[in-house]
């Protein structure tokens, strides 16, 4: 009787942790906002919507190399997979959307919302990908390659200090240097993890090195997210939100040769606007990949499953 339970719940379970089809539907936003100045060019965006209560939330964001391909990851421990297609080099819709839960390392799903607070992926190559995880603090890799969306957490070894922000204001952002000074370095970056000076704390390492820094910040904004050009610059999103201000999104660069260890560095403001003017609401996910010899530049909102919030996908071509 008892094997009979046990087959039963394994059962249950396998079938819990597979992927699973979520309709959706997609309208298009025809118009972002004006970009004249910018380096940036509009290459249009999506209204995500989904009667599916367990859709919402997405915190990081993760592109193909061609634009095709998306992977983010949900602050309530869920994995969003689709596929984009595009008119006249424009995104134009979205389809074969799935939802599956993030498996720990023995392949559970998380037990509570802290417990899959995913805030930030980043894609490694080769099907494998790098996840921090913010209220436990937490830094892995799920070989989906070789598993899908069934992979488990495989723990990535990383600086002990990046746990030690204010609760839910640890990591944000992660990637790995593929190019560059800091080529092969891992990258963290905390949310509202500030130093003396109330400047943003990073950190870069590599085996046992860790080369810890500070972003400064600027006016009210915190940085969500982060993306590494090919050369190695960095890339990173900031958002301003709030009951008392109109969402605010910011779009800034780091020189990677700015980095260094102890320091602070001051990055290059590319955009930034505010809801009513721009289509922004809580910006928290950013991508980069390659699309008709552009370099795109893709960004995700979080709707903190709240019906007055959307889930906006925005593309952008951005000359660097």
């Amino acid at each position: 009787m008892r094997l009979k339970l046990a087959l039963v719940w394994l059962a249950i379970f396998t079938i819990a942790a597979n992927a699973e089809p979520v309709a959706i539907s997609a309208s298009p936003l025809n118009r972002f906002g004006s970009l004249s100045g910018t380096k940036f060019d509009w290459r249009g965006g999506l209204v995500i919507e989904s009667a599916d209560k367990t859709f919402g939330g997405l915190s990081g964001l993760a592109l193909s190399e061609d634009c095709t391909g998306l992977l983010a990851v949900s602050d309530a421990g869920r994995w969003f997979r689709a596929s984009l297609q595009y008119e006249k080099g424009n995104l134009a819709n979205i389809s074969e959307a799935e939802l599956a839960p993030m498996l720990d390392g023995a392949g559970k799903p998380p037990k509570s919302k802290r417990r899959g607070d995913a805030e930030a992926v980043a894609n490694l190559g080769s099907g494998r990908y790098m996840v921090g995880f913010e209220s436990r603090t937490r830094i892995g890799i799920y070989d989906i390659g070789t598993a899908g969306l069934n992979a488990r957490f495989q723990l990535l070894k990383s600086p002990k200090v990046i746990a030690d922000g204010p609760s839910n204001g640890e990591v944000e952002s992660v990637g790995q240097f593929k190019a560059g000074p800091w080529q092969g370095h891992y990258l963290a970056i905390s949310e509202h993890n500030l130093d003396g000076d109330g400047n943003i704390r990073g950190w870069l390492w590599q085996s046992s090195r860790t080369v810890p820094f500070a972003i400064k910040r600027l006016e009210d904004y915190s940085i969500t997210d982060a993306a590494i050009l090919p050369g190695g610059d960095v890339i990173i999103l900031e958002r301003s939100f709030g009951t008392s201000l109109l969402p605010g999104m910011a779009i800034r660069r780091i020189e990677a040769s700015a980095i260094k260890k102890g320091g602070t560095v001051e990055p290059e403001l590319l955009f930034a606007g505010r809801a009513l003017f721009y289509a922004i609401d809580n910006m928290e996910g950013i991508a980069l990949c390659e699309r008709e010899g552009e370099t795109r530049l893709a960004i995700v909102s979080d709707d903190n499953f709240n019906l007055r919030q959307r889930t906006l996908l925005l593309q952008f071509s951005y000359e660097p």
